[in-house]
């Protein structure tokens, strides 16, 4: 028996690490899903074809039929444009224009609308998480890069370039050198880890050593959650002062557009938590104008790896509604 569900979206969530694919009903419930590894070695062709793959294995393992699935939405890592369903750029993919929507269109014969990952997270939070019931929010997400979503009045705003929202790229040091200018080369885990690393060859004492038994390649984001909970000093400092980097820019933007919600995903919020984001809301309240807007919400994403598949499935079906195919 197939599932009773009909007017199903299938939502994928394209990372740098995973493909996460979920079947998702009007109301925004999850009710199946696959996952695979991306594989970014492979190329642009080998991605497309584990995206391909995982989209094949839950629609077959879920026992659902074709005629059930009215659209696919998918969140790239990149600049994306909507109403071409091309990624323009997306570095840790090494894509360069790729006609992803048209590919999918192709292979499954159902239409589909592509956006930008952290765009697709940020509306899955608004729509079904933390967020939900705001009309007007920055979405911030830290992982391997940081990623931000804009929604202003209800509705996602990408800007003319499909570019708005892209908080990691915000400068901090206008005269630092390349890779030591932004919030993402301050911020982001990718960067958190690498000073971790640097500090440790340079005999600074912690206990993350002894978590990854001397392999410092395989210091992660749940490694850093462990130092934290066991109070390492090191490892608290270094994610302190970039909980603070963030919290600037968040209340930066606040400050600008006079938001009263933000809510925060990606890895690394997810794995080190409360104490993460109690810091990024400190530094928050000290920086952000007036001081009436420090009751603006910062509040810590609810759907977790589901978030870009409901978010994915969301944008979807509203742009296909607008497009008149789905009604």
């Amino acid at each position: 028996m197939g599932k009773s569900n009909e007017n199903l979206v299938v939502g994928v969530d394209l990372g740098g690490t995973n493909i996460q694919a979920g079947l998702v009903t009007a109301n925004n419930q999850v009710v199946g899903r696959a996952k695979v590894k991306t594989k970014a070695e492979t190329g642009k062709d080998g991605v497309f074809k584990r995206v391909a793959r995982v989209i094949a294995d839950l629609v077959d393992q879920e026992n659902v039929s074709w005629d059930q699935v009215v659209g696919i939405g998918i969140g790239a890592p990149g600049t994306c444009n909507i109403e071409t369903g091309v990624v323009t750029n997306a570095v840790n993919l090494c894509w360069d224009r790729f006609p992803l929507g048209d590919s999918l269109k192709s292979e499954f014969k159902r239409p589909v609308v592509v956006d930008n990952d952290v765009n697709v997270g940020t509306w899955g939070e608004v729509i079904a998480g933390a967020a939900k019931g705001q009309q007007d929010v920055l979405g911030v997400f830290v992982g391997t890069g940081i990623g931000g979503g804009l929604v202003l009045g209800g509705r996602l705003y990408r800007g003319p370039a499909m570019t708005a929202g892209e908080i990691g790229q915000t400068i901090l040091m206008p005269d630092g050198i390349l890779g030591r200018r932004t919030l993402e080369n301050f911020a982001s885990r990718t960067s958190v880890v690498n000073l971790i690393r640097e500090l440790i060859l340079s005999n600074h004492k912690t206990i993350v050593s002894e978590l990854v038994e001397g392999d410092l390649e395989r210091v992660r984001s749940k490694v850093l959650a462990e130092a934290l909970r066991e109070k390492d000093e090191l490892v608290t400092e270094v994610v302190k002062h970039s909980a603070g980097y963030v919290g600037v820019v968040i209340a930066n933007m606040v400050t600008m557009l006079s938001l009263p919600c933000v809510v925060l995903g990606g890895g690394l919020v997810e794995a080190l938590g409360e104490p993460y984001v109690k810091w990024i809301r400190s530094a928050f309240a000290e920086a952000v104008h007036p001081k009436e807007l420090t009751d603006c919400k910062i509040l810590q994403g609810k759907l977790l790896d589901d978030a870009g598949v409901v978010g994915a499935a969301g944008v979807a079906r509203n742009r296909l509604t607008e497009l008149s195919i789905l009604v």
